[in-house]
């Protein structure tokens, strides 16, 4: 009887809901300065939204951009010191030097150099210990690279042979054994930052994270804009203008299940709620179940979007350490059976920048942790590091450390498990592609190299979305 109660009662709040939802997208509600109308609406304003939105305005279509933050960028995190006027990328630093980076910056009118990157001396420490390690950290990627060029397909696209080499489904720990790579295994987990556990990982996402795309940029083939990276999202929003809908979100959408309707998408700003009317729709947030709730998912969609699983990573820059400059401060072990690749969660280094006393700081965790949870741990580690930079008679600070700037890149490295894969998940993701008049890139879909998403959605998603 109760049960039957309530199945009413929530039948009723149910249908209650709906009809307000439903008049959510009556534009007769809205003042007419509030009801915004373009060919396609874009969701998110990192790499892959920016990139995505100024070429549709490029191809002739209209846009309109909802982007969370204040500002766009997405992973890209600059940092401009007040009293130097000196600039720090703590987020993406630099970007592989191929025709789609070059022909976007052109494009934004940004002139382009080759990153420098100021000589560091690297010290090896125990973070859990604060003690000083030995690794032989060989740079020579070839042997990797070797085992890189095995799968070609990898780089730009998620479209993998049937049946799938086993050795992509190893265990990297287990890839790296069999194929001899102890040398290089540290310099990989280096360039996998914000992958949590890398030893435990699929080869194939390893494979998707360090790929060609980054041996080529560390070999020297990338760029950087000339004055800091931040500089391609402010010329971009300049671009843009009127196109932007910043600290904003989505708060409710529909979305037709059947052809020849449009999107209706609610969005919250700083001054009030507006309706976009738009015939399609290019989502390039991560596909989370949560950050997919106010596109009310069919089966279809749920099915595939709960299949994730990420790693939280943590970019920021810290003073007051009591470190010495002129050095990078590298997580590791002294254990030869992980490669010296040490547990996380933990910051991944401790970095020196070009502003004195200044640091960059890398983190990652395979769990969810709080900020203050991160910044208690970071805390910890430069106390457990001071010790051992005095015992060479250089620490003079015993204070707290001070965050200046603090990022979080959660969910970061969006993966999925042998057995998904194998039972097609990622030729079930590609073949979302235009349901329900929406359409996808990111990082979730290609890579997490902005070159490579940028390609991917130039040269795949927007055909596709012009002609759908």
């Amino acid at each position: 009887m109760h049960q039957h109660i309530l199945s009413v009662v929530c039948s009723g709040l149910l249908f209650a809901f709906r009809a307000n939802a439903k008049d959510l997208f009556d534009p007769r509600g809205y003042a007419s300065k509030d009801v915004i109308t373009r060919d396609v609406a874009v969701i998110g304003g990192g790499a892959s939204g920016t990139f995505g939105a100024i070429n549709l305005r490029r191809l002739g279509k209209s846009v309109m951009m909802i982007e969370r933050d204040a500002q766009l960028g997405g992973h890209t995190n600059t940092y401009t010191d007040p009293s130097t006027g000196v600039s720090i990328d703590y987020g993406t630093q630099a970007f592989w030097n191929i025709s789609v980076t070059r022909d976007y910056f052109s494009h934004l009118n940004i002139t382009v150099k080759r990153p420098v990157f100021a000589p560091l001396t690297t010290l090896y420490a125990d973070f859990q210990t604060g003690q000083q390690v030995t690794v032989e950290a060989s740079t020579n990627f070839t042997p990797y690279t070797e085992q890189l060029s095995k799968y070609p397909y990898l780089l730009y696209s998620w479209k993998l042979p049937s049946p799938v080499p086993e050795d992509l489904f190893l265990p990297f720990a287990a890839f790296i054994a069999k194929y001899n790579l102890r040398d290089v295994a540290f310099s990989i987990f280096s360039a996998g930052q914000g992958f949590a556990n890398i030893l435990d990982q699929l080869t194939v996402h390893v494979m998707k994270m360090v790929d060609e795309s980054y041996i080529q940029s560390v070999a020297g083939d990338s760029i950087v804009p000339q004055d800091n990276n931040g500089e391609i999202y402010v010329k971009a929003a300049a671009f843009l203008g009127q196109d932007v809908l910043l600290s904003s979100t989505v708060v409710a959408a529909r979305r037709p299940s059947k052809s020849g309707l449009g999107i209706r998408l609610v969005v919250q700003t700083p001054s009030g709620q507006k309706l976009i009317q738009a015939s399609k729709l290019l989502i390039t947030i991560p596909p989370l179940l949560d950050n997919m709730k106010p596109f009310y998912l069919d089966h279809k969609e749920s099915n595939i979007f709960s299949q994730w699983s990420y790693s939280n990573y943590f970019t920021m820059l810290i003073t007051n350490t009591g470190l010495p400059s002129g050095f990078h401060y590298a997580n590791a072990n002294a254990s030869t059976s992980t490669f010296n690749i040490p547990p996380l969660p933990a910051p991944y280094q401790i970095t020196a920048t070009r502003i004195p006393g200044l640091f960059y700081v890398w983190y990652g965790s395979p769990t969810t942790l709080t900020p203050a949870e991160v910044k208690a741990d970071v805390a910890a580690v430069i106390k457990r590091l001071r010790p051992l930079i005095a015992a060479n008679g250089n620490s003079t600070v015993s204070a707290a450390p001070r965050f200046v700037r603090f990022r979080s890149h959660t969910p970061f490295k969006l993966v999925v498990s042998r057995q998904a894969i194998e039972g097609g998940f990622y030729e079930r993701l590609e073949g979302l592609q235009g349901h329900r008049r929406t359409w996808y890139t990111g990082a979730a879909f290609i890579s997490h190299d902005a070159a490579v998403i940028w390609n991917y959605t130039q040269a795949v998603v927007l055909p596709k979305l012009l002609a759908g």
